[in-house]
């Protein structure tokens, strides 16, 4: 199989020249730790130099070998690579696949190295970590980079207009009312992709909560419960009351950063990871930030739903465990960790090191993010299946252009779901 954008970084030979440190490296008396992983390399862009600079050091006991795949057929592959006799130290998973092969026993657990590396992660992060079925609350990956939803705004039209930061429902109504008064869109996204199911996720993590949606997957629920329909009716009265603009229902991601950027519309509502493609767009006069708090019910089970990313493994029959143990500690270690932040500009999962943030969105996340430490923040759109994600979206946008309601939307959303459990 032909790996996209595959970087290696093998040491060939007895000895070889390293020209970032100048050191002689035996690369054959060290174990080489094959990591595959889903992304493409620039969203891991100093990755590679800092694992350069690691295989140089003749004192590390490992060497360890970065390949780059990008997503297109990277399932399948670590599928037939999980199965083989002689699987890569370490691979990169995405949520809902990380929790069958977690449930399945595939994975190594992970939290006595977690302990060791004294690690102190998030609490919502390290149950993020355990597949759906995990009463013991055992870590089978070290899960990335967190993003939390969120409603970014542009604090220049805020402050001309002086508006406040609303906090609830009929705060964010008014502040509507005055942006469509002015001529301005109030909240654009799009929803003609995966924005469209975390509209719903908003609303659905504070009411509903995380609990509910392990039970769907694990058909001990159903998706178009009453309180999922409640959900999505506060995001269908948000539409009608022309907060969520109607015109979002055909914006791509690109469309709504555009009218964002370009001062059509006074906020954008996505998940902080959106902020780079926002930075990309916009001029250096575009001042932006993200909501503090929102609150779109009384009494919210949780202040923001987060995705605490993708997961990084060993697998269960790892031929090195000890090898493949050091990698991953160097991975997730503290020099990687403050690049990650500082280089990258990335929410970590250890609360202490996001304090080196500079992009003020992503400040205000990370502080979001310290009060989001439980199951009920799980993030909507990690926690259903592919198919039922595309339905749900396909759904919202029809609600959004008035042709579905929110029981219908979630009524074709469970007959997905149940026909595709049916399958399995």
């Amino acid at each position: 199989m032909m790996r996209k954008g595959m970087v290696s970084v093998v040491l060939v030979g007895t000895m070889g020249f390293s020209a970032l440190s100048g050191m002689t490296v035996h690369a054959a008396d060290r174990e080489e730790v094959k990591v595959l992983i889903k992304w493409n390399e620039d969203q891991l862009s100093n990755w590679q130099e800092l694992v350069d600079q690691y295989n140089a050091d003749e004192s590390n006991p490992i060497t360890i070998d970065l390949q780059f795949y990008g997503s297109e057929g990277y399932d399948d592959m670590v599928k037939s690579e999980m199965t083989s006799d002689d699987p890569a130290g370490i691979v990169q998973l995405m949520k809902t696949v990380f929790n069958d092969y977690a449930a399945n026993g595939q994975l190594m657990e992970l939290s006595d190295l977690i302990s060791k590396n004294d690690w102190d992660y998030n609490k919502g992060a390290l149950a993020w970590a355990g597949p759906l079925n995990n009463p013991d609350g055992k870590v089978y990956g070290i899960p990335d980079f967190a993003n939390t939803s969120c409603i970014f705004y542009n604090t220049d039209i805020f402050s001309k207009l002086n508006l406040e930061e609303p906090t609830d429902l009929d705060s964010l109504k008014a502040v509507s009312k005055t942006l469509n008064e002015n001529g301005y869109k109030a909240i654009v996204t799009g929803a003609t992709n995966w924005c469209a199911s975390d509209l719903l996720s908003k609303v659905q993590a504070q009411s509903v909560g995380g609990d509910f949606l392990i039970k769907c997957y694990n058909n001990e629920e159903k998706y178009n419960d009453d309180s999922m329909v409640k959900a999505l009716e506060v995001v269908n009265d948000l539409v009608k009351s022309n907060v969520i603009d109607p015109t979002s229902a055909d914006y791509t991601d690109d469309d709504a950063i555009a009218e964002f950027v370009m001062g059509n519309a006074a906020m954008y509502t996505a998940h902080t990871g959106m902020a780079s493609a926002i930075d990309s767009a916009k001029d250096e006069d575009f001042h932006y930030n993200i909501i503090q708090t929102m609150n779109y019910v009384d009494e919210p089970k949780v202040t923001v739903p987060v995705t605490w990313g993708s997961m990084w493994c060993i697998p269960a029959n790892v031929k090195n465990k000890e090898a493949a143990e050091k990698a991953l500690s160097f991975l997730w270690g503290d020099k990687m960790m403050q690049s990650d932040v500082s280089d990258l500009g990335k929410i970590v999962n250890i609360d202490s090191y996001n304090a080196a943030l500079t992009h003020p969105a992503l400040l205000t996340a990370s502080k979001q993010l310290q009060g989001a430490g439980s199951s009920d923040s799980f993030y909507l759109l990690d926690m259903v299946s592919a198919k039922v994600l595309d339905n749900m979206n396909k759904g919202i946008q029809e609600m959004i252009q008035g042709k579905a309601s929110p029981q219908e939307v979630l009524d074709n959303v469970q007959s997905t779901w149940e026909e595709e459990s049916a399958q399995k």
